[in-house]
């Protein structure tokens, strides 16, 4: 069984199935995604929670290649507000959102799992990534590329060692910076101060830029230029992708067809 843990609110829906979509295309053994998702609507209308109806729809294209993959949805706003409520990074560039992977000891997790932001493409077995050596590192790691720095990493993708997290506090004192410094990218850089053992692992696990066969897990965190102005591309912005890349077409094609279909759970 692989064990994927991500996180959002009901904004990121339309990621969510597109990853996932990605994944069963080239995973077919058993997979268990665990989403975090939490209502702070009260802060922001557009911080409502994943639905049960939404992550139904996610369990059943699981289901559909592996009748032994299960989505596991877990509200965590009590805890959240609990332990992160009253944090330094509230209102940064990223939403509250990206902090939930910070309560991951709160929850009950696997020895060892990969953490994927919604904004991602699977384009090889995930199980590649899940199959690295991390024994006596908390977490393998990518380097970011826009920084300079050699081990400064991008937290959207993580193989992690839970145990290894659990046994050197890692979550613990990520989440003592969260609350008490502001930082530009909040659990990124709490993640990166917090870590002392980390494997740096080939970009092929996340990478940023154009594509290439090899890619295990893309990531659309990128910003280009169109004309002129910019805009942050993802995944969802299917014709902008398509202009540059075809390998997903038929994840992408088959993501718009559903999206147009009456049991589609999340209205516009």
């Amino acid at each position: 069984m692989i064990h994927i843990l991500n996180a959002g609110n009901y904004k990121v829906f339309d990621g969510l199935v597109i990853t996932t979509l990605s994944l069963v295309k080239h995973t077919k053994e058993p997979i268990h995604m665990i989403c975090l998702t939490m209502d702070l609507s009260e802060m922001d209308p557009k911080y409502k929670p994943i639905s049960k109806e939404c992550g139904d729809y996610v369990d059943a294209i699981l289901k559909n290649v592996n009748k032994n993959s299960y989505f596991e949805l877990i509200d965590i706003t009590k805890t959240f507000k609990d332990v992160l409520g009253d944090c330094s990074n509230m209102k940064t560039i990223c939403t509250p959102y990206t902090l939930l992977r910070l309560l991951a000891d709160k929850i009950d997790l696997p020895d060892k799992y990969i953490y994927l932001d919604t904004d991602t493409v699977i384009n090889r077995d995930i199980s590649l990534l899940i199959n690295e050596d991390v024994e006596g590192y908390e977490l393998g790691v990518v380097r970011d590329a826009y920084r300079i720095s050699k081990t400064y990493f991008n937290a959207g993708v993580m193989l992690v060692n839970h145990r290894e997290c659990l046994k050197s506090g890692l979550y613990e004192k990520a989440r003592h910076l969260i609350i008490h410094r502001k930082m530009l990218y909040a659990d990124q850089d709490a993640l990166n101060k917090s870590c002392t053992k980390r494997k740096m692992l080939p970009l092929i696990y996340n990478s940023k830029d154009k594509y290439y066969p090899e890619i295990v897990v893309h990531h659309f965190c990128n910003v280009r230029k169109k004309g002129n102005w910019f805009k942050r591309v993802k995944p969802w912005h299917v014709e902008l992708v398509k202009e540059r890349i075809t390998a997903y077409n038929d994840i992408l094609d088959d993501y718009i067809f559903r999206k147009q279909q009456s049991d589609w759970p999340v209205k516009d």
